[in-house]
């Protein structure tokens, strides 16, 4: 028999969407709040957990939940700050589940709930030992005075920059940006995906605002929440990934795993998408540019739907970085192209392939990919003399322009005429 917990309620801003609780069982159990699913302005907090008045049990309502907690090392420190089990997804998202990705709230039905707007300014000087020290960040999490969850595996901490300053969320207050810290396993991690994610911005690729932070030694890097909106006070917008989105645990992420294809991603944008044919063809565009930047990571915690007011939309693009440049890491696409995952193995069939599977015609895919490759011929070189201007001549303008130039000839190769 599982130990009894207590529930946890779901809020959006001040009102009740749902209580999570265990079963004897310990399943994940969702009831949506019926004074919300009455509201004329409510909506499903996921396509995989639509309107229902049963409890959720299992499957999908613990694949929400648990694909915004973090991963892999980051779970580990942060667990072991907590004194709780890396397996306890539900004690993990009680102490950590007050400021997530998205709108949502996730707070003990013991306490009070209020919408929070309570900062502590974060000067450099403090900042400086979580970046010497990767063992610092979980001290900032799940303590009375912050709340703070970020899925994925990587050093990251939520921020919000108030009057040009960095300041901590207390509570359940909501931040603006993500400060991703510096890995001793992988030199210069910030620098590369500022680099990736900037010529994505100048591709005209839909993809989050990104720059150095270099108050801290080495730097960080700043990234804007697609998921949040400045003005007055801050508001958070609803998004989910699409592990989320199809009821997928965190640990099938990947392709290979059971975890989401681009057709399939193509398959439930067609469906509930504003504006299908806009995003389908940003899909393709971020797949060609995974494949010339050598980021093998794009997997389906890595794109995302954004709900804003009555849009629908492929949320834009972020942790673009070129994995390739580090040897230790998999090669090989998270998400394949007609059937293979090595990029060097992708010819224009497997691109035709994937045109169909997406439901494109192939000749409208070639030429989107194309296009990609002929303005990166164009960008590359002028935004390499813009990154160096902006943040001097770092390690990584020594090999990442020229390895995306040269994937970039070979695609453009690989296609013909």
């Amino acid at each position: 028999m599982a130990a009894v917990t207590d529930e946890l309620v779901t809020w959006y801003a001040n009102r009740v969407v749902g209580r999570l609780r265990l079963d004897a069982e310990a399943r994940f159990c969702f009831l949506y709040e019926p004074s919300w699913t009455a509201s004329a302005d409510a909506f499903p907090i996921s396509l995989s957990l639509q309107f229902t008045p049963d409890e959720v049990v299992g499957g999908a309502a613990h694949a929400f939940f648990a694909n915004l907690l973090p991963e892999g090392t980051v779970r580990t420190a942060v667990c072991r700050r907590l004194g709780i089990s890396e397996a306890n997804d539900f004690a993990l998202l009680k102490a950590i589940g007050g400021e997530c990705a998205g709108a949502l709230t996730i707070a003990s039905s013991r306490e009070k709930h209020r919408e929070e707007h309570d900062y502590k300014r974060l000067s450099a000087k403090r900042l400086q030992p979580l970046v010497a020290n990767e063992d610092l960040v979980p001290l900032l999490v799940g303590g009375q005075s912050t709340r703070l969850s970020l899925a994925g595996a990587q050093d990251k901490l939520p921020v919000a920059m108030i009057d040009g300053h960095l300041h901590l969320p207390l509570g359940s207050s909501p931040s603006t940006h993500i400060l991703k810290f510096p890995n001793r396993r992988y030199a210069h991690l910030p620098a590369n995906e500022a680099f990736v994610m900037g010529f994505a911005r100048r591709l005209d690729l839909d993809v989050v605002e990104t720059e150095l932070y270099t108050k801290t030694d080495p730097a960080c890097l700043l990234v804007t929440r697609y998921d949040r909106r400045s003005a007055d006070s801050i508001t958070r917008l609803h998004q989910e990934d699409f592990c989320q989105a199809l009821g997928l645990l965190p640990s099938t992420k990947y392709e290979q795993e059971g975890g989401p294809s681009v057709a399939r991603v193509a398959e439930v944008t067609r469906s509930h998408s504003t504006s299908p044919l806009v995003d389908i063809r940003r899909l393709v565009q971020w797949q060609a540019f995974n494949v010339v930047s050598g980021n093998s990571d794009g997997h389906g915690k890595n794109l995302s739907i954004l709900y804003d007011g009555r849009e629908v939309v492929l949320a834009p693009f972020y942790d673009l970085l070129s994995t390739r440049h580090y040897e230790t890491l998999d090669r090989k696409l998270a998400m394949s192209i007609g059937g293979r995952r090595d990029p060097d193995q992708v010819l224009r069939l497997q691109w035709e392939t994937l045109a169909r599977d997406a439901g494109l015609a192939p000749k409208a895919v070639l030429g989107i990919i194309r296009d990609l490759v002929e303005r990166i011929g164009e960008t590359l070189p002028v935004w390499t003399a813009e990154f160096r201007s902006r943040n001097g001549a770092g390690p990584i303008l020594q090999t990442l322009p020229g390895s995306i130039d040269k994937r970039a000839r070979s695609l453009a190769r690989k296609l013909g005429s």
